[in-house]
């Protein structure tokens, strides 16, 4: 009976923990990985194509969140180096930012945000299936 207790605490806990797994991909609108940021408080997806990469930021309720006077900087771990890139607000809800990589499929992006949304996340993404 104990035992049963036990095991079935330790899968409650288990569970949402796997489910929000980072390895997870899901593809948002605009063909990218998106995933929460600030554990939901802004969901966050990332384009990659070429030597560019395209953030796009909306809220929990999928609103778009403006951009303007936000700043972004990331690693771009692709090909066994790290870039260093810094996203620049291009538009509504989209911050961009080019760097001397090319975009792979297995590539990673850890993105920290400052002012975005009047809030400042970090969170790791995988653009590209």
């Amino acid at each position: 009976m104990i035992r049963t207790f036990i095991v079935a605490v330790l899968l409650a806990i288990a569970i949402p923990v796997l489910a929000h797994s980072d390895s997870k991909f899901i593809q948002g609108p605009n063909g990218g990985h998106i995933i929460d940021a600030g554990g939901g408080a802004q969901h966050w997806e990332l384009v990659a194509a070429g030597n560019e990469l395209t953030l796009f930021v909306t809220d929990s309720a999928e609103k778009p969140v403006d951009t303007a006077g936000g700043k972004a900087d990331a690693s771009v771990l692709v090909g066994g180096k790290t870039h260093k890139v810094t996203f620049a607000p291009a538009g509504k809800n989209t911050m961009k930012a080019s760097g001397d990589f090319e975009a792979a499929k297995g590539m990673k992006v850890i993105v920290k945000t400052d002012g975005v949304g009047g809030e400042s996340f970090q969170a790791r993404l995988t653009p590209l299936k």
